[in-house]
């Protein structure tokens, strides 16, 4: 255990945050722990990190907006901080035996955690990258909202009695939200990055991923820079399928893990479905799994699968697609 560094362990709330470290042991060789709380606010924290030694290191959980200003501000100065998912932390109080819950234990939890498995420093995305991330998220819900929308407006269609003051209103909506799908659109189609503009053309060179699901994918993994297999790549988004056995009495059906970005899944989706026509590895899969008896999901889950290979490859290797490559030739027919 590398005794050098000092971890820091905080759980973030809205309005708090709860911080806490390991001090020393007591006469029974219990760890002790320092706690404090402060305001989950810019100044304070800025505050609180010019005051950590330099062997400190932070841990924390991602809390959606709640944990950005504690990371944006030690990355600001250089502090060095490893994010954690909900999982990671919930499985290590489970290995610890926790069976109670609380901001204070949950902080000592996250600086124990960090002398046990030493996790390596996060890094944020680039400035543009986080820029480009908020602006396909917010696009892909501009569009959920703008469907919604529409139907609602079809179901005033069928009511003979439907108020005009209502449907007006719901059309002015509709083309305030087609205005604004059509500019975030507009600057998603012009990445400002020309690697990632490049990776992504790179993507689309397989039959399935098209414009909106290449952008996508490349803006979400930063144009698969940090990962070194698919399978992490799958993972990241979501759509590894889990499996959970034991002994030969439990054996349940496996489901997707579902721990990335809900809309890139979606996408890919979408895309799966082109593929399963016209990308003939994927549509050679589809139908084996359903001739095994697989249901549509499980199939079209390994079809998504099957595209974020080809994807992979296509990006590492800056190779051509093949569209069939591999398959037996009656397969190609």
């Amino acid at each position: 255990m590398n005794q050098s560094i000092t971890y820091y362990g905080v759980d973030v709330s809205k309005d708090l945050l709860h911080i806490s470290y390991q001090t020393g042991t007591d006469a029974n060789g219990q760890a002790q722990f320092s706690y404090q709380k402060l305001p989950n606010e810019v100044p304070t924290i800025e505050q609180w990190a010019t005051q950590l030694p330099t062997n400190a290191q932070v841990i924390f959980e991602h809390t959606g907006t709640y944990s950005a200003r504690l990371g944006w501000v030690l990355a600001l100065q250089g502090r060095p901080f490893s994010i954690l998912t909900p999982s990671q932390s919930k499985g290590f109080a489970l290995t610890l035996k926790s069976i109670s819950k609380t901001d204070r234990q949950d902080a000592s939890l996250l600086a124990h955690y960090g002398q046990v498995f030493q996790p390596l420093a996060t890094e944020l995305a680039s400035e543009t990258l986080h820029q480009l991330r908020q602006q396909q998220k917010h696009l892909n819900d501009l569009k959920i909202s703008q469907q919604a929308l529409a139907n609602q407006l079809h179901a005033l269609s069928y009511d003979p009695r439907a108020s005009k003051k209502v449907t007006d209103s719901l059309l002015v909506l509709q083309q305030s939200y087609w205005t604004q799908i059509a500019a975030f659109e507009q600057d998603l189609d012009t990445l400002s990055q020309d690697e990632l503009q490049l990776i992504c053309e790179r993507m689309q060179r397989v039959s399935g991923i098209g414009p909106g699901s290449a952008t996508a994918l490349c803006v979400t993994t930063n144009g698969l820079r940090d990962f070194e297999s698919a399978k992490a790549v799958a993972k990241f988004i979501g759509i590894a399928p889990s499996q959970y056995q034991s002994g030969t009495s439990v054996n349940r059906r496996g489901r997707m893990a579902r721990t990335g970005m809900g809309y890139v899944r979606g996408l890919l989706y979408m895309a799966a479905r082109s593929a399963r026509r016209y990308n003939l590895a994927c549509k050679a899969l589809y139908e084996r799994l359903r001739a095994k008896g697989k249901c549509h999901k499980v199939a079209m889950v390994a079809v998504m699968n099957k595209l974020l290979h080809q994807v992979f490859a296509v990006v590492k290797k800056n190779s051509k697609f093949i569209n069939g490559f591999g398959l037996p030739k009656e397969n190609l027919a």
